[in-house]
């Protein structure tokens, strides 16, 4: 019996013993993974998020637009059948016509990756998914103005509300199929019957083909007051036609960045990074070139690829976010046009861009509203970027910078942060000004 006693304390220590090792382990790893200020180091996107994993419900780049509505697979049971009554709302009623409350009411229907830039880190909203993630959905107030933002593979014209006013609408006009797919969206415009007012961001095309949009402006006819676009267009008027940003890319799955304080203010692993694909007969070759033959290969960061591919998967998201944490500069060569996500996710987390300024094949940069071509939106705002011609400058540059002191780097990284920080405010607000005035002025 004695025996026995002993084996179940025996027992029940070592169970103990094993329960609290492991709850310290988890402790451990949640505060570590989190500073005091707050910021998350880079991770994986949770399994259950739909709106980034690269999977049949939703490619943000707009192909699913009526996949809902013409699938010739007879024999798959979809996931999601809709109600023939049924329209995004359920009966709830974003604006209130025939009420007063001071507000007014805007639509925002993403179609296109750049609507998560716009909703989440210029204008700062937050998403909600509903209905089994067949749309999602925000809402947020600036200044008089109430915004109602919809995406996902639910948001299809048949299904839109039809009683919209303010309208801003979010499409991809980068490729010929692309283009298709607006111009179904764009067509949607003359059934709404109520609508006023209609501004557009589009994401143009990277040798600025974009004419085909003209038809749709207002003063050419159509229904679209104003247009924002991306690329240095020379359609662009700062009128009617205004520059817009690309942003970081929402459609891998880059996290937006809350805040980072604690983190700039260390060493940092590497002097510089370059993660990219790497074209035959480009630049790119060139700078892999210079990097390797100078005397600071072993301080930079270099992942390569021979074909370029749309998704990521959560590791090389996660190494590539965690690598911008850890570079002071970040190469930025010029693909098929100057500007590029790169040059905004190094922002994100401070690491200087160090971006080729010349001027891609095409149309961009044959505008009158700029004479400074490529990046003339960035370049306006005075950016604390290095700008450089040929990649043979690069050894000069990681001299310079091997001579600089961490404070140096510190006060460089700070101001950085803070200037993109500035530069989507200042965004938001010219965005909201050209609202107000050309929206609601006439009707306040």
């Amino acid at each position: 019996m004695q025996l026995t006693l002993r084996r179940l304390v025996f027992a029940g220590v070592v169970v103990y013993s094993i329960i609290t090792c492991y709850t310290t382990f988890i402790l451990l790893t949640r505060v570590s993974d989190t500073s005091t200020n707050g910021f998350k180091k880079p991770r994986p996107l949770a399994k259950d998020s739909k709106r980034h994993q690269d999977n049949e419900e939703w490619n943000p780049w707009g192909e699913e637009l009526f996949r809902n509505e013409a699938d010739d697979n007879k024999d798959v049971k979809p996931k999601f059948k809709w109600s023939s009554s049924k329209k995004l709302d359920f009966g709830k009623k974003f604006n209130p016509i025939n009420e007063s409350d001071g507000y007014h009411y805007v639509e925002v229907w993403g179609k296109a990756a750049i609507g998560h830039y716009f909703w989440e880190h210029i204008l700062e909203g937050k998403l909600e998914s509903k209905m089994n993630g067949i749309w999602h959905y925000g809402f947020k107030k600036e200044r008089n103005i109430k915004f109602k933002f919809r995406t996902g593979p639910g948001v299809i014209p048949s299904k839109a509300p039809v009683d919209v006013q303010y309208l801003i609408l979010l499409i991809n006009g980068r490729a010929p199929d692309k283009i298709d797919f607006a111009h179904l969206w764009l067509q949607h415009l003359s059934t709404l019957s109520e609508l006023q007012k209609t501004a557009v961001l589009l994401l143009g095309n990277e040798q600025c083909d974009n004419d085909w949009f003209l038809p749709y402006m207002r003063q050419h006819g159509g229904l679209v007051d104003h247009l924002f676009i991306v690329y240095d267009s020379p359609m662009i008027d700062s009128i009617y036609i205004h520059p817009w940003p690309l942003g970081v890319a929402t459609y891998r799955g880059f996290n937006k960045i809350e805040a980072l304080t604690t983190e700039l203010n260390f060493g940092r692993k590497y002097m510089c990074n370059f993660m990219g694909t790497v074209y035959d007969n480009s630049s790119r070759q060139m700078l892999i070139k210079v990097l390797s033959d100078s005397d600071y290969s072993d301080r930079c960061y270099m992942k390569t690829r021979q074909a370029w591919e749309p998704n990521e998967t959560d590791d090389s998201r996660t190494k590539y976010e965690q690598t911008l944490l850890e570079s002071d500069l970040t190469l930025s060569p010029v693909g098929v046009n100057t500007e590029c996500y790169r040059i905004y996710e190094a922002c994100a987390y401070g690491s200087v861009p160090v971006i080729e300024d010349i001027m891609t094949s095409g149309q961009c940069g044959d505008s009158n509203y700029c004479q400074n071509s490529p990046l003339c939106l960035l370049k306006s705002t005075n950016p604390p970027f290095i700008f450089i011609k040929h990649w043979s400058e690069l050894p000069e540059i990681l001299r310079l910078e091997e001579k600089l002191t961490l404070s140096e780097k510190v006060e460089r990284r700070t101001n950085l942060v803070q200037w993109y920080k500035k530069f989507r405010l200042n965004l938001k607000n010219g965005f909201l000004d050209m609202l107000q005035k050309s929206f609601f002025d006439s009707v306040t």
